[in-house]
């Protein structure tokens, strides 16, 4: 790792720490297993909680690619015990190594031209957050630029490389998969996924996704979207006005109401399907730590460095599954609108679409219920799990467009929230909603 650098970014060094972490972690697990097997309490996991703990520094330290595997461990209820999650949890908001003041000085001064105390009002040394990409730090905006009270996220010194070496090291195995033929070729979903995350590392361009972001979800006015500041952003450093709220993860630990629970999820519901039912855009990173609860009762929805733009064809055929729930009609069959929307499916074309009805009837119980559905206690997570383990050889047989990896990262996203949640009420009526507030013109 270079002086300039702050995180390390040389491929062999990072894949040697991953390959370090899964053999300790392993070893934890096996551990935990054995002593619940001898009559150990479930509830106390200490091999799983060293295991988080080992998790969250070896990653923190990473950053990049390898902590946004962390993060997606923290939304799983099903991948850690409670006590090991909620530690794991700290990396949606926090990471260890956290960028010295005076590296965030130097860049924003290479980024912006001038130091942060000349730049602002007021510019606060101590991070209040520290992620996979970047840390932020709480400032004011000088009266020439409105005075508001902002965030300023700089990336980290060094992550674009370690994003790269990540990348690469994931390509290196995509492409010897690829060498199986056309079944398990990942090689498309991997380009999808690498210019997903490498564009991640541009910030002007996730100041455009942000105001494309707010376009979309315009008939929605329960959902605030931070507004960009152009003259202290750069691809390097990006500042925001800042939302006063805490985040879903908070809000979850406080234990609120089952009818508090269920406003929360309606909000949030219209966080990722709204705007792409109106205009075919997805926000594609739905962690905790991206939704804060306003005092006023509003969501707010932060970090639009991972959105796409989906294609007319492979959005208006889910927008008809959606819309024949929504109204209690028979819903299309699956296989020939996935078909319609993209998707191939090798050998027999038969067995592959009973195979989509039958996840379809899973996934969609949630809108397929009449009445009160339960997020909390329905088991349709370890259901199709179970489904697609069983059927491994049949999931390789179909082959989704490239962009549905990012629609799916999305939905399957949100649906993790709404089950840490702990969602209860009726969910149809949120869909005819989305329906009634109607696609906008492109």
């Amino acid at each position: 790792m270079s002086d300039d650098d702050h995180v390390k970014s040389g491929r062999l060094k990072r894949l040697s720490r991953v390959a370090w972490l899964t053999a300790r972690t392993t070893g934890d697990l096996l551990a935990g297993k054995a002593r619940r097997t001898l009559g150990g309490d479930e509830d106390s996991n200490p091999e799983m909680s060293r295991a988080a703990e080992r998790i969250l520094g070896t990653l923190g330290e990473m950053k990049g690619a390898a902590l946004k595997l962390g993060q997606a461990l923290a939304m799983d209820p099903d991948a850690l015990p409670p006590d090991a999650r909620r530690i794991v949890a700290k990396l949606l908001s926090q990471a260890p190594e956290r960028m010295p003041y005076e590296r965030v000085r130097q860049a924003i001064e290479e980024q912006l031209g001038k130091p942060p105390e000349e730049l602002f009002a007021r510019f606060d040394r101590e991070p209040i957050a520290a992620a996979s990409l970047g840390q932020v730090h709480s400032a004011k905006l000088p009266d020439a630029l409105g005075g508001d009270e902002v965030v300023v996220k700089i990336q980290y010194p060094g992550v674009d490389k370690a994003l790269e070496s990540d990348m690469a090291n994931a390509g290196t195995v995509v492409r010897g998969i690829a060498l199986g033929g056309d079944s398990v070729d990942a090689r498309p979903y991997y380009e999808e996924a690498r210019h997903s995350l490498l564009g991640e590392l541009d910030y002007l361009a996730e100041a455009k996704q942000g105001i494309a972001y707010a376009r979309a979800a315009a008939n929605y006015p329960e959902l605030v979207v931070p507004r960009s500041i152009p003259e202290l952003s750069s691809h390097k450093v990006l500042t925001l006005t800042r939302l006063y709220a805490p985040s879903l993860m908070d809000v979850i630990e406080t234990n609120p109401s089952e009818a508090e629970r269920y406003r929360i999820a309606r909000l949030m519901i219209f966080a990722i399907w709204g705007p792409f039912y109106a205009a075919r855009f997805i926000h594609v990173d739905p962690h905790p730590g991206n939704f804060l609860i306003l005092p006023d009762g509003r969501l707010g929805v932060l970090d639009f460095g991972a959105t796409r733009l989906l294609s007319e064809k492979f959005a208006s055929v889910y927008r008809g599954f959606l819309s024949a729930h929504a109204n209690g009609r028979m819903r299309p069959e699956v296989g020939p609108g996935l078909k319609e929307a993209g998707f191939r499916f090798l050998g027999d074309e038969d067995e592959a679409y009973e195979f989509c009805e039958q996840i379809a009837d899973l996934v969609e119980k949630p809108i397929r219920t009449e009445g009160v559905y339960d997020f909390g206690s329905d088991p349709i997570f370890q259901q199709t799990r179970a489904l697609f383990q069983r059927e491994a050889r049949m999931t390789l047989r179909i082959k989704p467009p490239p962009e549905a990896l990012m629609f799916y990262r999305a939905v399957a996203g949100l649906a993790q929230d709404l089950r840490l949640l702990k969602a209860k009420g009726e969910f149809r009526p949120i869909i005819r909603e989305l329906e009634a507030r109607g696609i906008l013109p492109d």
